[in-house]
């Protein structure tokens, strides 16, 4: 289990596991990327493209939970 920090598109801070991430959805109308989790939670995060999102949660450095 992995978690990283995702900060939405309003400023809020999110530790996500990165194993729950489910799928990723580009809106075309508003360029954002949403990210939804297994639990049926979604991040209207501030990436404008898919690429990026993957990218980042590829190598986002890991939370320390201490």
């Amino acid at each position: 289990m992995r978690f990283i920090e995702i900060e939405d598109r309003h400023g809020r801070v999110h530790a996500v596991n990165i194993g729950t991430v489910a799928d990723m959805h580009l809106d075309k109308h508003s360029e954002v990327v949403w990210i939804y989790l297994t639990n049926r939670m979604c991040i209207e995060s501030q990436f404008t493209d898919i690429h990026h999102a993957v990218d980042y949660i590829q190598r986002a450095p890991s939370m320390s939970l201490s």
